[in-house]
């Protein structure tokens, strides 16, 4: 059993992988032989991955993510440095019997001592991550009977535990989180409304954007074509669907600006101290859904002209009222830190480093959306007209817009401006490691590296100090192999 991998792709086979947080991007594979189409082709692939990263960086469900994977990670490493000898016995011969150590399947599992608890909290963090992400990360988990509700309140209460006075609010002590309305899902005649296919729907219609700028207009049209024929398929969804709900066929403007309403919801600890929040002000593609419905008798400014910070704000303002849905923002200072290289180098435990890197990259997206709202909610018109001149040369004041580690024909990159050879190395080691928290509780198996550079595994030396590492944390004799990693797509 292998655990699901969260990640955000495009058709071309580009993905941000979320457990790693690295973009894997190899250079156009176009059949053309016109150097400005295969330049064409690439930029907006680009567009689209770098598009997911400011979305998910800059938006509060992506805060939330981030914070209930990093609890999620620490009770893991908190729960494997606890073990007793007997029960790491446990974790290697289910693990060789092909039975994760945590189970849904299984569960009770455990029921006595402090890894009954554990497990249970562990399990609830996983499944209320998926659940708010994408529910297809847990087929085959048998958690279809889990109780969502439960799995929430206790999920977000771990976590508002873990980050009060941090990433998180003061905590008011003694009261539990608590969602109210019937947790319900959002089904379609086409299939599941899940957050990650908003996040596609996004990042596609901001390659259409480019499409009206002079340089992709000498390009083959083939490529817009092909976005379009994308379109028809899952990542067009909730385009679909919002124009059924309002009645009308509307434009990629303001189906931008409903999906950045739903990514912005209303969170616990994280948006106020109120401890109660319901369910359609919380899951997302509940959002949409009802953003989308709350157009049928209104027209926005966004239909007819092109998006402005000031349009955009008072869009939300209106679609808030319409909706009877709070536009959620964030109100606590998500990061302490200034710089990449301190991510890298301050003392912090493994599980933190990856956080670390996206709260210090949330923190400076969240403030641009303050100064510039459509630079996230339209983040394709960046790349366009005078906007684009800010982005020419990003590194200076505007590298946390761009993903920081990206992965070309198996190679790891880094910004060397920011960060030297060793500082890049411990941050990709903390990846590696906090990403093997779930393999070795949840999966069964080599440990996975479809999330990390190929290259990496394909030297020896390079794996064993990466064990090594691994071993030295966890305590246990569990590790990567050499060769296992297949060719990235």
């Amino acid at each position: 059993m292998t655990v699901h991998s969260p990640r955000l792709q495009n058709s071309s086979g580009a993905e941000l992988n979320l457990r790693s947080q690295i973009l894997f991007q190899d250079p156009t594979r176009t059949r053309t032989k016109g150097l400005v189409t295969s330049v064409a082709s690439w930029h907006k692939t680009y567009v689209h991955e770098s598009s997911h990263w400011a979305r998910y960086h800059g938006s509060t469900v992506g805060v939330l993510l981030s914070l209930l994977r990093r609890t999620r990670d620490q009770l893991a490493a908190y729960t494997i440095s606890q073990m007793s000898r007997q029960q790491t016995e446990l974790l290697h011969g289910a693990r060789s019997n092909g039975l994760p150590f945590l189970s849904f399947k299984r569960y009770p599992q455990y029921t006595s001592g402090e890894l009954r608890y554990n497990e249970l909290d562990w399990l609830n963090l996983y499944h209320a991550y998926y659940v708010l992400l994408d529910p297809e990360g847990l087929r085959g988990s048998d958690a279809t009977s889990w109780d969502t509700q439960a799995a929430f309140e206790n999920s977000l209460e771990d976590a508002w535990r873990q980050s009060a006075g941090a990433e998180m609010v003061e905590r008011p002590e003694d009261t539990p989180v608590s969602i109210t309305g019937a947790l319900k899902l959002i089904d379609t005649s086409e299939g599941p409304l899940s957050t990650r296919t908003l996040f596609e729907c996004a990042a596609v219609i901001d390659e259409l954007f480019q499409f009206e700028g002079a340089f992709l207009r000498m390009a083959d049209p083939t490529l817009r074509e092909l976005l379009l024929e994308e379109m028809s398929g899952e990542y067009g969804l909730p385009w679909r669907l919002a124009s059924a709900l309002a009645g009308r066929e509307l434009g990629g403007s303001v189906v931008l600006a409903l999906i950045d309403f739903a990514l912005n919801p209303v969170v616990p600890g994280l948006t106020s101290a109120d401890p109660s929040v319901d369910w359609r002000e919380l899951y997302p593609p509940y959002r949409f859904a009802a953003a989308a419905k709350a157009m049928a008798d209104w027209k926005s400014d966004l239909e007819f002209q092109y998006p402005s910070h000031e349009m955009t704000v008072h869009f939300q303002h209106m679609l808030a009222q319409r909706s009877g849905l709070r536009m959620g923002r964030v109100v606590s200072r998500l990061s302490g830190l200034s710089t990449l290289r301190e991510a890298a180098t301050i003392p912090m435990h493994l599980a933190g480093r990856t956080p670390a890197v996206s709260f210090l990259c949330a923190s400076r997206l969240l403030d641009l959306r303050e100064q510039d709202a459509c630079a996230l909610t339209h983040y394709g018109v960046n790349f366009l007209n005078d906007r684009a001149l800010r982005f020419i040369d990003p590194d200076p004041d505007m590298w946390w817009v761009f993903p920081m580690f990206r992965v070309s024909q198996g190679e790891y990159r880094w910004p060397a401006e920011h960060v030297n050879l060793n500082e890049a190395t411990d941050l990709l080691i903390s990846a590696a490691v906090a990403s093997a928290y779930d393999d070795v509780l949840h999966g069964t198996g080599p440990l996975a590296s479809d999330h990390l550079p190929r290259a990496l595994f394909e030297d020896r030396a390079e794996v064993g100090a990466l064990n090594k590492v691994l071993k030295d944390s966890t305590g246990l004799d569990l590790g990567w192999r050499t060769g296992l990693n297949p060719q990235h797509p």
